[in-house]
């Protein structure tokens, strides 16, 4: 029986699927009737504790054809492109014919260093003609593999073009980016997982900013100016700390970092819920960018890479640096903010809770019961939200102005964040021991504060916007 065929897959993470369901639908057509068989290298099946760069080398070296499976022109390809240059370089320098076959989604394709070799498409004619080139013309050999395959497998051999048409389609569906966006690449996919596996032990904060400390920045010239200024070639990850600390808008990267913190398998269920993918906005020449993060990418259930785009926000923001921008006095702003917390607190939280516990005697059933620890489960989760958006943060923006205040019971501000803890905690014991009235009781005194608290700022706001021009006539 002549030799076996290899086959080298190269290919990004995100296209794993692809190059797995490619290697399954060779090998099995290469096995029927037991003849010549192809056998397949994917990166994704390295086997544990191999280094990976040296596997890559071994196996470039065994293959007699590589296939490049080429899926977004926006991707970095550094990886796929060593990849090949080892595969070439190989053959080249044992005078053997470089045999690379490569797919692309793009219709013109252009990758310079493969002009010279075989490409197709992903339509399913496409699709078909390679695998009759592979196996039944002596397209990359000197014989053919399975000159009769399409012939006497033909069921098999349809339905190998059919799966490998449909999972093309699957990642070439077209779709509209966002203009601004970045792409945080951890690691290249081979130093991934030594990289992972070093950093395992720490702290999930910890490890978070030691896969974000060496990333791999990846935006087009708008983005980076964004974020870095005009005169910025290319970002890392100190840059853009800096540059984001210079324009004062740090605190979506701090806030990014704690999503990736809680995005660990071994987070707990609590933690990974908490995530906000609204982070804090940008604020640049006058005008404010939200950060969204759009996508998560896995690799081995551990982040590999995260994707965030810049949303343009409209120019009457309540983002204080926009307000004071635009010559908003800092005390009104100040009062501003302060009026929004309280009235997200009420509305999100107490108002809701209270709601749900109003009518709630002793005999209650375990149904409406569960209904009342979901809602304080979602009320504990809209608390956290407000509490991490960076709320303390836009008071400090303003500046130091709380002497120019004068909110008439200072004393009950005191009070609320003595008794906040102890809230906090009577609340939770209420829920364990399943008691709505003790719920009742210890939200109604906070209601009160609360309603007390918001009638003072609107008093001290109507005295501010008294002073605003024209002046009334005394």
């Amino acid at each position: 029986m002549p030799n076996d065929f290899s086959v080298f897959i190269s290919h990004r993470a995100e296209d794993r699927f692809l190059a797995r369901l490619l290697k399954a639908r060779l090998e099995y057509l290469s096995s029927l009737d037991g003849q010549r068989s192809v056998e397949c290298f994917v990166c994704e099946e390295i086997p544990g504790g191999a280094e990976w760069r040296q596997w890559m080398i071994d196996n470039t070296a065994r293959a007699d054809c590589l296939i490049f499976i080429h899926t977004n022109a926006e991707h970095n390809w550094t990886w796929c492109a060593s990849e090949i240059s080892q595969f070439d370089g190989y053959k080249r320098a044992l005078k053997l014919m470089s045999k690379v076959l490569w797919f692309s989604v793009d219709s013109s394709p252009s990758f310079p260093m493969l002009a010279e070799n075989e490409f197709y498409g992903v339509s399913d004619d496409e699709v078909r003609r390679f695998l009759e080139d592979l196996f039944v013309r002596p397209t990359f050999g000197a014989v053919p593999l399975r000159p009769k395959l399409n012939a006497n497998h033909a069921r098999d051999f349809n339905e190998a073009v059919k799966d490998l048409h449909a999972q093309f389609m699957q990642i070439t569906r077209p779709e509209e980016l966002f203009r601004l966006r970045l792409r945080i690449v951890f690691s290249d996919e081979l130093s991934f997982r030594q990289k992972a596996e070093t950093l395992r032990a720490l702290p999930p904060a910890d490890r978070a900013r030691g896969f974000l400390k060496d990333a791999k920045l990846e935006a087009d010239a708008a983005t980076t100016t964004l974020l870095s200024g005009p005169d910025t070639a290319d970002l890392d990850w100190e840059d853009l700390l800096s540059a984001q600390n210079r324009y004062d808008s740090g605190a979506w990267l701090d806030e990014l970092t704690g999503y990736i913190a809680n995005s660990f398998a071994d987070v707990d269920i609590a933690s990974r819920r908490s995530r906000e993918q609204v982070l804090s906005p940008i604020f640049r020449d006058l005008k404010l960018y939200q950060p969204v993060i759009a996508r998560l990418e896995y690799l081995d259930s551990t982040p590999f890479s995260v994707v965030i785009i810049f949303v343009p926000m409209p120019p009457f923001s309540e983002d204080p640096r926009l307000m004071v921008a635009q010559n908003m006095p800092k005390d009104i702003v100040f009062l501003s903010i302060l009026l929004r917390l309280a009235r997200r607190f009420r509305w999100s939280f107490l108002e809701p809770l209270y709601n749900a516990v109003e009518n709630l005697d002793d005999d209650f059933t375990t149904k409406r019961w569960d209904d009342l620890l979901a809602r304080y489960h979602e009320c504990l989760e809209n608390l956290d939200s407000i509490l991490r958006q960076g709320n303390m943060r836009e008071l400090e923006t303003v500046g130091d102005i709380k002497s120019a205040i004068n909110i008439s019971d200072d004393a009950l501000l005191k009070e609320m964040f003595k008794d906040w803890g102890t809230f906090q905690t009577r609340l939770a014991q209420a829920i364990e021991k399943k008691s709505p009235g003790d719920v009742r009781q210890t939200l109604e005194p906070w209601l009160k504060r609360n309603k007390d608290f918001m009638k003072q700022l609107l008093v001290e706001t109507q005295s501010k916007v008294e002073k605003l021009r024209p002046l009334e006539a005394r």
